[in-house]
């Protein structure tokens, strides 16, 4: 009878931690999908911008969002149809952006001028 008591005891341990994992992984999955919630919404800000630079971050950033796992399959097909609006927008405007250099400061493009002796 005592080998039952432990068997039940030990029984009742597993499943009581695993209760607590479970719990605790579905807590970090919501906190990550509200995370990715937000960088959706500054992804949107950005790619609605005033500023070329600002843009292209938008654009970088809802890239990195549809691939991203930590938003649900929903999440990221609404993030596919943003990005084809956004490109649609960018077609249509026939608009073709340079590549922005953040490290360098605005109005540098970066170029070195030879000084003549």
């Amino acid at each position: 009878m005592s080998w039952l008591v432990l068997l039940l005891s030990f029984a009742g341990g597993v499943v009581g931690a695993a209760g607590a994992a479970w719990v605790a992984l579905r807590g970090q999955r919501q906190d990550a999908r509200g995370e990715w919630r937000q960088r959706l919404d500054q992804a949107i800000a950005l790619v609605t911008a005033e500023t070329t630079a600002e843009q292209q971050i938008g654009d970088e950033l809802l890239a990195d969002l549809i691939g991203s796992d930590l938003g649900s399959d929903e999440d990221r097909e609404l993030a596919r149809r943003i990005a084809r609006i956004r490109l649609g927008q960018q077609i249509t405007q026939g608009v073709r952006h340079e590549e922005v250099d953040l490290a360098l400061p605005p109005g540098d493009n970066g170029s070195v001028e030879q000084e003549e002796a």
